[in-house]
């Protein structure tokens, strides 16, 4: 029986990676693999070709010596890698480049906040796995989530171009449709105040301040062809977006949904998604409402720009213009705009066919 063992720290019902993780146990599983989970934690999941190794780590540089020192001597099979660490055929840059994060975020931080940064041990730790981590000798072949990742890795490290393969997670074009039954439309808009004839936005993601939530409520607060209400989705503290909603006389079209809220439901009830992202390899979230057919804003920092069409608030836009950018989306969702042509470029199905290429590329 073939095997793989698959890298994950630490286990998120709600995080894209885990989610993704999940669906390839599933995917090998069902193809005879045997899959061999290491991390931290994990749930087991009840299958006889599924068994997790969990190791008494609590940092990301903890688990990757564990890995290298104590259980990559010995693994037999294709090792795939969903965190930074080194002594594996695949990994999945699912994360991007931190290198690159820490180099957008600092614009928006003090400057004391860009020094506690330079010398925060945490990043130093990520920095070399990272470093490790896109070492040819240390890693066969890397997964990009999108051409942007590749480009990044291109640009800061020696890998060769020819051993990245960009494979974006797709969306499952049959859960992620646009809505075209006005009573579910309507039931669900109810149930998250928003009124029958107002515009509503969805932003959906996981860390308010990186994911751009400031900038899209100054936007949808900005918007003068009709009043814009914010439907929230996601974890983060609401302590300090709730007080510039306030600011902004925006409190009562500003709406935080509870967790576990479906994303689709979310996706149904708006007329756009909007994500002013600083920072995102490829945003679910985006190709999910891409699929449900709504119009979306977002920046390119965003990876999934790649794979969706997108109105598009780049660095170089004055406040002013990024509003007047976002006008498009200021109307009633219209599910006879939506082109199927765009949509099917979504589609998971040859995403799924690249990655298990890749995997028996790997074990051969």
């Amino acid at each position: 029986m073939k095997t793989l063992w698959l890298l994950r720290r630490r286990y998120d019902a709600a995080g894209g990676g885990e989610r993704f993780a999940a669906r390839l146990i599933r995917a090998l599983a069902s193809r005879g693999w045997r899959v061999r989970v290491v991390a931290e934690e994990w749930p087991e999941t009840g299958d006889e070709r599924v068994s997790v190794v969990r190791v008494p780590t609590r940092s990301p540089a903890a688990f990757a010596r564990a890995w290298i020192e104590h259980l990559a001597p010995a693994a037999e099979g294709v090792v795939f890698s969903l965190e930074r660490t080194a002594r594996q055929h695949l990994y999945r840059a699912g994360d991007g480049v931190h290198a690159t994060w820490l180099e957008r975020r600092a614009p928006s931080r003090s400057r004391i906040g860009r020094a506690f940064a330079s010398f925060n041990p945490k990043h130093r730790a990520v920095l070399r796995l990272e470093r490790a981590t896109f070492d040819p000798k240390n890693t066969g072949r890397i997964l990009a989530n999108s051409p942007m990742v590749r480009d990044e890795i291109l640009a800061r490290f020696e890998y060769p171009a020819d051993r990245i393969e960009v494979v974006s997670a797709g969306v499952d074009l049959n859960m992620f449709a646009p809505c075209r039954d006005d009573g579910r439309r309507a039931a669900l808009r109810a149930r998250f105040g928003v009124p029958r004839e107002a515009i509503a936005w969805a932003f959906v993601g996981s860390g308010f301040a990186r994911k751009g939530l400031a900038t899209a409520l100054r936007l949808a607060a900005a918007q003068r062809a009709a009043p814009v209400r914010l439907l929230v989705l996601g974890r983060g503290d609401p302590g300090a977006p709730r007080r510039l909603a306030e600011r902004l006389g925006f409190g009562e079209r500003l709406a935080f949904l509870p967790e576990g809220t479906p994303a689709l439901d979310v996706y149904h009830a708006a007329d756009a998604f909007i994500l002013p992202t600083i920072y995102d390899p490829c945003s679910n979230a985006t190709l999910e409402a891409a699929a449900c057919g709504l119009p979306v804003i977002t920046t390119p920092s965003n990876g999934a720009t790649a794979f969706v069409e997108a109105l598009l608030l780049e660095d170089h836009l004055v406040f002013e213009e990024a509003v007047e950018r976002c006008a498009p989306a200021v109307r009633p969702f219209d599910p006879a705009r939506v082109k199927e042509e765009p949509r099917a470029r979504l589609d998971e199905r040859p995403c799924w066919d690249a990655l298990l290429k890749q995997i028996e590329r790997a074990e051969s």
